[in-house]
């Protein structure tokens, strides 16, 4: 939606002063070179009469022509990248205070551009044209200020009131140092020659391929021109090239890839160009026949960083032909088109890895809303940063997910993968963090409906028992770190920190649905998600910019619960739970009497040094970042799982309120017959060949477990022993088989439950939970 950059906290900040309404953008990629020239239209709307600087973002580049309006106006440029020089003492901190206006958010800008006293900012009569056409953009969702788009503002200060202008800016970038990744053009790399940019969502690169306002908050329809050779025996043709082998700043152009070689069966491979948005053209340039230009139309507002574009000799795969004959039935004329394109020789590795897709994208459909573009995507291309790369309706995916039909490993972890930069096109670039550090509010929902999806795929126990694997982890990495919401300020810094909100966030999310779904009886968080889209779509937020307040009041208003402590621990604060339980049978009372200590806070303060953790430790450092206070006490209930002597499961749910918690639990079985002599004796039946009862014979399967070492070699080999006679009178006595803490699965802790071996050895023989089965191993 076309919106304006929300002013970063700070008195000194006074806004950019306009609109971006639309841009349009031409490159023409020179692969030998690894350059590129273009030009770009900037179509802005001033917010005040007054406006006499345009601030624009740009670097690595050179300015070649420029004029507001059809005026040349005088300007301020300062690539970032000429600053960066190693020399003299303390470098170090030179580098960082010339590199701080990167981190910022939005970043400074590097092109200041001033309006010409000869162009004039006339006011608007609001019934005109111009004022309608603008009106019409700002409609769609635009947003003047940070109180959003049409909403809440008084029907004179909602219409234009100023006229447009129009920023033409003619660049060059002969050295490309990041936002756009060429590939084998390199003598010596037998690769298929091919370029890819590498925007992240918010927390990577940006765009620095184009002046523009970079900016998730900033967005605008946009018009792309990508100019390229016809075909792979055009990219190092040395029939066209600049005949004094020079560039115009005089230098000389860099020739060692010209000699790169290309297969006579391979130079006829035509080139792609995959691109955001929808394709309105493709043009053989008249001039040259051996290039053409492709253009392509995003009529939804994007902001510069959620355009990306792939050229390459790629093959292609319409991933519809995957649909099963009741989703084509039940979707009908809404059916989302799915393209796949990757390069020569891979496309049976693509159809092998890429089918569940159409079975993706038709269940985020059905389940949380329309998908938000007119089609989906997926280029997969080498060297790739990251698995995938989300822009609008376009994930740039990494070669290395790609696998053949005889390895199955790693499916699961590439269909995640593949799935999440589905799931980014609905929350991610449809709709955006307000804030950097409403950052995890999107990355987590997104990894939360991905899962929904793999469950559904592969079935319930592995979806939990990766769940059960994700919060293990999140309890040793969430150790003296920021919150996920304050980790959203230093994604700018250390980029690779996105992989911790990524596997703490969903994880979040799941357990506040489990105690949504315990208190409502119903599936709250699909609720709250499809709510939030649907709000989307509606206009309802501001420029399709989620806050963490906006997306806990929805919480609350569909969970009919409120929910500040819960986001106050989980969100808001650091550090994960790590609970203690001590239980003794009570037999005079016939109650479990058992305590819970909170522990986390009894960690070491400090840490030695490590490898994996040190360049982090640096970085926090030198920015004063640090772990905020660990919270002693975590609220909430739980729900033990006592199972007792007669095998019946008995769960009582307890309020976490304090640091120790004592309580007693009724202890129900109200006779003392244990079922573990009868199954001591059926064992003993079944391993001297004995034939017991029929009802016994089921429960004789249950428990030899498949026993295959029986004999007195391998009892030896794998020093096996039956149970000492001590343990057979401490099994006898015991008025209980085991006890499970969380058995809901509704924290994201560490748990410390002190039992006896033989009761665990009864939870791993009769517990189906795969999640009691992983708490054992």
């Amino acid at each position: 939606m076309p919106g304006v950059v929300d002013a970063p906290a700070g008195p000194a900040w006074q806004g950019l002063g306009y609109t971006v309404a639309h841009q349009k953008v031409e490159l023409e990629l020179d692969f030998a070179n690894k350059s590129l020239k273009g030009k770009t239209e900037i179509t802005i709307h001033p917010h005040y009469k007054e406006l006499r600087v345009i601030r624009l973002n740009f670097r690595q580049g050179e300015i070649r022509r420029l004029n507001v309006c059809g005026k040349i106006p005088s300007m301020k440029y300062a690539d970032p990248y000429e600053s960066l020089q190693l020399y003299g003492p303390h470098y170090h901190q030179r580098l960082t205070s010339k590199i701080d206006g990167l981190l910022k958010s939005p970043p400074e800008p590097d092109l200041l551009v001033s309006v010409p006293k000869s162009v004039r900012i006339e006011e608007l009569d609001p019934f005109s044209v111009e004022a309608q056409d603008q009106m019409a953009l700002r409609a769609t969702g635009a947003a003047d200020d940070s109180e959003g788009p049409l909403s809440s503002k008084a029907p004179d200060t909602t219409l234009p009131r100023f006229t447009a202008l129009t920023v033409n800016i003619e660049f060059t970038i002969d050295s490309i140092k990041d936002g756009l990744q060429f590939v084998g053009v390199e003598n010596g790399d037998r690769r298929y020659p091919h370029a890819f940019t590498t925007n992240s969502l918010g927390y990577g690169a940006g765009c620095p391929l184009f002046p523009c306002v970079d900016d998730p908050s900033s967005r605008c329809t946009w018009e792309l021109s990508i100019k390229c050779p016809c075909s792979l025996g055009d990219v190092f043709d040395r029939k066209i090239r600049d005949p004094a082998g020079s560039n115009a700043s005089g230098r000389p152009k860099p020739t060692s890839n010209l000699g790169r070689y290309i297969s006579p069966d391979d130079e006829a491979l035509d080139l792609l160009v995959v691109c955001s948005g929808d394709m309105t053209d493709e043009i053989i340039d008249p001039k040259d026949n051996s290039k053409k230009t492709v253009s392509f139309a995003c009529t939804s507002p994007l902001s510069a960083q959620q355009v990306g574009f792939a050229v390459g000799p790629f093959e292609y795969v319409n991933l519809a032909h995957f649909r099963e004959s009741d989703q084509d039935e039940q979707l009908g004329q809404n059916a989302i088109p799915l393209h796949a394109f990757c390069l020569p020789g891979r496309g049976d590795e693509l159809r092998n890895t890429c089918f569940p897709m159409a079975k993706a994208i038709d269940f985020f459909s059905l389940s949380y809303g329309s998908y938000p573009f007119s089609s989906y995507k997926m280029c997969f291309v080498d060297d790739a940063p990251e698995d995938t790369l989300s822009t609008a309706c376009l994930s740039i995916c990494s070669s290395h997910l790609l696998f053949p039909e005889d390895i199955i490993d790693p499916m699961y972890d590439a269909t995640r993968a593949l799935v999440y930069g589905l799931a980014s096109q609905w929350i991610g670039v449809n709709i955006v963090p307000k804030a950097p550090t409403d950052t995890w509010v999107t990355v987590g929902v997104a990894w939360f409906i991905t899962d929904t999806f793999m469950r559904k795929l592969c079935g319930n126990n592995e979806y939990r028992f990766r769940l059960k694997q994700m919060s293990d982890r999140v309890c040793d990495l969430d150790y003296e770190r920021p919150s996920i919401f304050d980790m959203g300020n230093i994604l700018q810094l250390d980029s690779s920190e996105i992989d911790f909100i990524a596997l703490k966030a969903p994880l979040v999310l799941f357990i506040l649905d489990r105690r949504l779904t315990k208190a409502s009886g119903k599936a709250t968080m699909s609720r709250i998600i499809s709510r939030l889209f649907l709000n989307a779509r509606m206009g309802d937020i501001p420029n399709g910019a989620v806050s963490t307040m906006l997306f806990q009041k929805t919480c609350e208003r569909l969970g009919h619960a409120k929910l500040d402590s819960f986001f106050q621990q989980w969100v808001f604060g650091a550090g994960c739970p790590r609970f203690q339980a001590t239980q003794r049978f009570n037999k005079k009372k016939l109650v479990v009497e058992m305590m819970i200590k909170q522990v986390q806070s009894e960690q070491p303060s400090t840490r030695d040094l490590d490898k994996n953790s040190f360049m982090r430790d640096v970085k926090e450092e030198i920015r004063g970042i640090y772990a905020g206070v660990v919270q002693p006490v975590f609220t909430g209930s739980m729900t033990i799982r006592i199972h007792e002597a007669d095998g019946t499961p008995y769960e009582h749910i307890v309020e976490i309120k304090e640091g120790v918690t004592k309580f007693d639990i009724p202890y129900n079985t109200k006779y003392k017959r244990l079922k573990r002599n009868k199954r001591q004796k059926e064992r003993a039946a079944a391993a001297s060949g004995g034939d017991p009862n029929a009802e016994a014979q089921e429960d004789v399967l249950l428990y030899c477990l498949g026993d295959v070492l029986q004999s007195e070699e391998e009892i030896q080999e794998w020093k096996l022993a039956d149970w000492s006679k001590e343990d057979e009178e401490r099994m006898g006595q015991e008025s209980y088989e085991w006890i499970r803490m969380d058995a809901d699965f509704e924290w994201v802790c560490k748990l410390s439950l002190v039992m006896p071996g033989y009761m665990y050895l009864s939870q791993l023989q009769q517990d189906r939970d795969v999640i009691a089965q992983l708490e054992v191993s």
